[in-house]
């Protein structure tokens, strides 16, 4: 099988998540690509841009926020990983995301990630922004770390 961009940039997050010590075990959730199972109890949504703007866009089509929508019945340890191309990856908890975009919304919605030199990322999205930075030594650890909702 020939070797694609996104399988890179997938498995910049997989390879952490898989080297941290609460790591046990990651299935794929189908049939949306880039969609895991971590650890049984945590689900993550992964998207990638390759190319630096001045602020990385991530888009969320319908299908991805439908996606969203069904996890948050399952699970409220749900992640949205976003590989800003290889510089970082801002992870967001539902929490933070919920914040950002309109989960319920029938049209696309997007998230902004700033990551200014030396410093810790900026994140905005169509419905607001984060009133704190997300540090770039936060993942993978806030996968496992944060207080766990088990269902």
């Amino acid at each position: 099988m020939k070797i694609q961009t996104m399988h890179l940039y997938h498995g910049a997050v997989l390879t952490q998540i898989t080297e941290h010590p609460a790591f046990k075990a990651l299935n794929k959730v189908e049939p949306l690509y880039g969609h895991y199972l971590v650890n049984h109890d945590t689900r993550i949504i992964v998207k990638y841009l390759n190319r630096p703007t001045t602020a990385w866009s991530f888009q969320f089509s319908v299908k991805e926020l439908q996606a969203i929508r069904a996890d948050l019945k399952l699970t409220h340890n749900v992640y949205l990983c976003l590989v800003c191309g290889q510089e970082t990856i801002c992870a967001l908890n539902n929490e933070e995301f919920s914040g950002l975009i309109d989960i319920d919304a029938d049209t696309r919605q997007s998230i902004a990630v700033d990551v200014p030199e030396g410093g810790s990322m900026h994140v905005q999205g169509d419905e607001g922004r984060l009133q704190n930075v997300v540090h770039h030594n936060s993942f993978p650890g806030k996968l496992f770390e944060e207080d766990r909702v088990v269902q």
